[in-house]
């Protein structure tokens, strides 16, 4: 509404005096002198001014020719861009310091300066003007804007009555307004990716361009003035067959679209639902499908259709067609190459080539495989294994020539020729290790490193182990054997121990003892007599 609407309005509801008008909007008094003015020359009603368009009453009773041209001329007009601008660049520059230099300025014009309320009503409107908003015309099946919702939801434990957050994904379309959302009970990457593959399946297509917020899942700020997309959303972007353009910073008018639907969500679905209880994700998320689906069927109150009949009309057939496979979720690993040849991922073992033995590689993980690059290179592939840990996957061409020589200081008979030198219960051991492997090369680290245990004790500690160990009819390994010792060990001193506390003493035969024969002797009183008394003696 126009600032005159407005006064006249005020002045024609009555029980307000003109300075009274003037703080409460905002005005000079000046302006709603000119209100009473109009008001008494054309007898103006209420009812009349709130019928009317605020330009027409501007327009009416206030023509800006005859406001007080003669007077402006008096006055000492402000470059108020000028001073926007400057306002814009350093946030700290006050309008009253503005307004103290356009004085001075006035003074040297020898021209008359405005009031400090009026050189602020004047700054105000040139400040709104140059921050003027435009309307975004979108293209169907371009954009596709996506934001984390600020408020969250709740669920509760049925037994502890402890409650967990969860957080809302929104992915929207600009064009017909349709959305989607999704609650997460955190703000990860798998989150992240997992709730835009639900959204385009929803869509039926992927947009031509992703517009995320400048959240940690969707991009890398290197520096202040750069932004780098994060490299787990360009591979998953690259698969789609689709863009990311995140928004600037501290821009929200780029993408009010988004801003807009996270409002909508905000308040029709995470508010409603803090007064409700969910025990469970997919309790929340049966609850926010329903209210999605409403929502986007619901018509739009300032034009036909909805947001649901908008996207099939004219939407739908514009989105790129979905990839015949989903992204595979995936993270990478960085292992070291073993003396086996062999990386180690979640406690399972996959063979490479033996020539990469003490490299660092890096891995990438997925639900059904595992593939190793070296420098950027494509390795090998191994399908990924599961269940039982300590499982080794290997290839025959990724072993050595020589182990399969049985001259080898890695061979099987090595192995068994130095548990042998031990004792039969160490043989026994070595031997069930060794063909508990598939490969039997598998079993040369774990059968070295419990040999090795007769070198960091004794032969006869790691006999007795291992016979412990057979007898118990377990798999030998290295930590398995390594405790047994200790136990042995400490069992041993113990009984020692208890042996010496319980030995007869002699005291228990009726001989004195002399307990500090050890110890040295004082001499007696004579010892210290002068030598006449003693020879007198």
């Amino acid at each position: 509404m126009a600032k005159m609407k407005k006064i006249l309005l005020m002045l024609l509801r009555g029980g307000n005096s003109q300075g009274e008008v003037a703080a409460v909007l905002h005005v000079s008094k000046r302006d709603v002198s000119e209100a009473a003015k109009a008001i008494k020359e054309h007898n103006l009603t209420y009812e009349a001014i709130l019928g009317m368009d605020p330009i027409m009453v501007e327009d009416a009773f206030f023509p800006r020719e005859s406001r007080g041209s003669k007077k402006n001329d008096a006055y000492l007009q402000p470059d108020m861009k000028l001073y926007v601008e400057r306002k814009k660049k350093c946030h700290k520059l006050l309008v009253k310091q503005f307004w103290q230099e356009y004085c001075s300025a006035a003074l040297a014009h020898e021209k008359l300066a405005y009031s400090y309320q009026s050189f602020c009503e004047q700054f105000s409107a040139e400040a709104d003007k140059l921050g003027a908003t435009r309307h975004f015309k979108h293209t169907p099946g371009e954009k596709a804007y996506i934001d984390w919702a600020g408020d969250v939801a709740k669920l509760t434990d049925r037994i502890t009555g402890k409650t967990t957050k969860v957080y809302v994904l929104v992915v929207v379309l600009p064009f017909s307004g349709l959305f989607w959302a999704r609650g997460f009970t955190d703000m990860r990457q798998q989150s992240w990716l997992e709730g835009h593959m639900a959204a385009f399946e929803m869509f039926g297509g992927v947009p031509r361009m992703l517009i995320p917020d400048n959240c940690a899942t969707s991009t890398d700020r290197g520096s202040v003035y750069e932004t780098l997309i994060n490299k787990d959303y360009e591979r998953f972007a690259e698969h789609y067959g689709t863009a990311v353009v995140p928004a600037r910073v501290r821009r929200p008018r780029d993408k009010s679209t988004a801003e807009g639907t996270v409002n909508l969500v905000e308040e029709w679905i995470v508010a409603p639902s803090s007064e409700m209880r969910f025990y469970t994700l997919e309790e929340f998320n049966e609850f926010c499908a329903g209210r999605v689906a409403w929502l986007n069927s619901r018509p739009f109150s300032a034009r036909d259709g909805s947001r649901g009949e908008l996207f099939e009309a004219e939407e739908a057939e514009q989105l790129l067609p979905l990839p015949p496979e989903r992204y595979e979720m995936c993270r990478w690993c960085y292992p070291v190459v073993s003396p086996d040849y062999h990386i180690t991922i979640d406690y399972m073992h996959y063979s490479v080539p033996y020539a990469l033995i003490g490299r660092t590689l890096e891995a990438k993980v997925t639900a059904s495989k595992v593939a190793v690059y070296d420098d950027g290179e494509l390795v090998c592939e191994h399908k990924r294994m599961t269940g039982k840990k300590n499982q080794y996957e290997t290839f025959e061409d990724h072993m050595p020539p020589n182990h399969r020589d049985v001259g080898s200081p890695w061979s099987r008979d090595r192995f068994i020729s130095w548990a042998a030198k031990i004792g039969p219960e160490t043989e026994a051991a070595i031997t069930c290790v060794l063909d508990s492997r598939t490969v039997v090369e598998q079993a040369f680290v774990p059968c070295r490193n419990i040999l090795g245990l007769s070198k960091r004790y004794t032969p006869q500690l790691l006999e007795a182990a291992c016979a412990q160990v057979n007898a118990l009819g377990a798999l030998p390994s290295y930590t398995g054997v390594k405790n047994m010792i200790l136990s042995i060990k400490a069992d041993t001193e113990r009984k020692q121990a208890a042996r010496a506390s319980a030995a007869p003493s002699a005291a228990s035969n009726g001989q004195l003892v002399d307990r500090a024969a050890h110890a040295g002797r004082l001499r007696g009183a004579d010892a210290y007599r002068r030598k006449e008394n003693r020879d007198a003696n």
